[in-house]
């Protein structure tokens, strides 16, 4: 039952929602300020949002450790290189994306919360287990963990979401840019729709744009409609502030409504009780390694075999198209369980003889390449955990994670893993202790 106190919010919400809502098309005069809801602390400073200060994500650190013969001795404190996770508190809390209550917002809020709030319920239910994953990709990548709510809007976290552009998957990439982050796309599997290489790219793109543009709002329209535009909605303008770009509507204007929807979602999203939201905090993804497995299989006649309930594999690799494994190269790796990993590896050899034939999608397709496998990279001298980061487009942090390393230390021959085989959740980015779950 929702408490009084909770329709007493709703009520106060709705009504100042209303009171500062304007229609979809933006007025003459845009205003940047709007009435707070209950909870809100007030308008982020200015210069936050300019993001003028906030340093570069890679910025080098006074001392960077070069990979030599002798690199793996010394005192690992002196070589710890600079990066998102680990600089001070005070920096880190300004790389986040700045919170702006205005009348684009409040329409917005409004929108998701009264008038389309069964479809945006199903936005929670939907993401929940995927948001512990999903932001811990993120941050591991040096973004801001909030981007998960940009997902919430890109496909309402649905896994084979397809645009009429032909976007697809979670982060919606299109199938070229989904290539230049990674992700294989073919008749037989489409990596746009795997939640954890789709985050690990969609965090990598959203890297790239914020160095290009140094605002988060500005990088998340070039996300929308791609940075040839946003430059030159800019050089247009004169200017690099979103809001004044949407003032004089120098943006598309699904662009316009783009980063306000955002920010409106993020709001309900950090406060679900407000609008009496539920959340089921009890479905998690679940902690999955890569396995290698003789190929093609069916998940169904793998399951089977291996003790593995119904839909489970299914699920965990959603990826792919046609129930069965990747028929090139006898071999592939597939998301498992991690209490079924155990199982399908002490089965290895029993499932060559589970291996189907598989016919071509079309007539005479021949299929070449190898498997979209994690990706590999061989330290060279001179290199540093900073400079590889920096190349393949990832994050120090997340290089220590995939390769399990305490220090920045490399030894020139050393094998570096440039993507995950593996994710664990860390219960690291916990709802409020003081949510009270609200019945539907």
């Amino acid at each position: 039952m929702v408490s009084c106190r909770t329709i007493l919010h709703l009520l106060l919400a709705g009504s100042l929602i209303s009171a500062c809502s304007t229609p979809r098309t933006i007025p003459k005069k845009f205003t940047h300020e709007a009435p707070l809801l209950p909870g809100m602390t007030g308008k982020v400073p200015k210069e936050l949002l300019d993001e003028d200060d906030i340093p570069d994500l890679d910025a080098p650190s006074k001392q960077e450790p070069v990979a030599s013969a002798g690199s793996a001795s010394g005192n690992d404190s002196e070589n710890e290189e600079m990066d998102v996770d680990l600089e001070p508190q005070k920096i880190r809390k300004k790389r986040q994306i700045p919170f702006e209550f205005n009348q684009k917002v409040a329409s917005w809020v409004e929108y998701f919360s009264q008038k389309d709030r069964e479809r945006f319920q199903r936005f929670f239910d939907r993401g929940e287990p995927y948001r512990e994953v999903i932001q811990n990709i993120l941050e591991e990548n040096g973004v801001p963990t909030d981007l998960y709510y940009l997902g919430m809007i890109e496909s309402g976290f649905t896994l084979n979401a397809k645009s009429t552009a032909k976007a697809l998957g979670v982060w919606q990439f299109m199938r070229a840019t989904g290539r230049m982050y990674g992700l294989r796309s073919d008749p037989y599997v489409d990596q746009r729709m795997d939640p954890i290489r789709a985050t690990e790219a969609a965090a990598r793109m959203l890297r790239d744009l914020y160095r290009d543009f140094r605002s988060w709002y500005l990088a998340m329209a070039a996300y929308n409609a791609g940075p040839g535009r946003i430059r030159s909605a800019i050089k247009r303008a004169k200017t690099n502030d979103f809001w004044e770009l949407v003032e004089r509507r120098m943006l598309p204007r699904e662009t316009m409504e783009y980063v306000p929807k955002f920010l409106a979602a993020r709001y309900i999203g950090e406060n679900p009780d407000l609008f009496a939201f539920y959340i089921n905090e009890e479905t998690r993804y679940p902690d999955v390694e890569l396995v290698r497995i003789p190929s093609p299989v069916p998940f169904s006649t793998l399951e089977r075999a291996c003790s593995i309930p119904e839909g489970t594999l299914s699920f965990v690799n959603p990826h792919y198209l046609r129930g069965h494994t990747h028929p090139a190269k006898g071999e592939d790796e597939i998301w498992v369980p991690a209490p079924y990993v155990k199982q399908v590896e002490s089965k290895h050899r029993d499932l060559a003889s589970l291996v189907i034939r598989v016919k071509p999608i079309r007539a005479g397709e021949e299929l070449s390449g190898a498997l979209a496998r994690v990706q590999m990279y061989t330290v060279r001298s001179g290199d540093t955990l900073k400079s590889i980061a920096r190349k393949r487009g990832l994050s120090v942090a997340y290089l220590r994670r995939v390769n399990g390393l305490r220090s920045s230390s490399l030894m020139p021959g050393q094998k570096l893993k440039l993507s995950a085989s593996s994710y664990q959740q860390k219960n690291s980015h916990p709802r409020k202790k003081s949510r009270r779950r609200l019945g539907r």
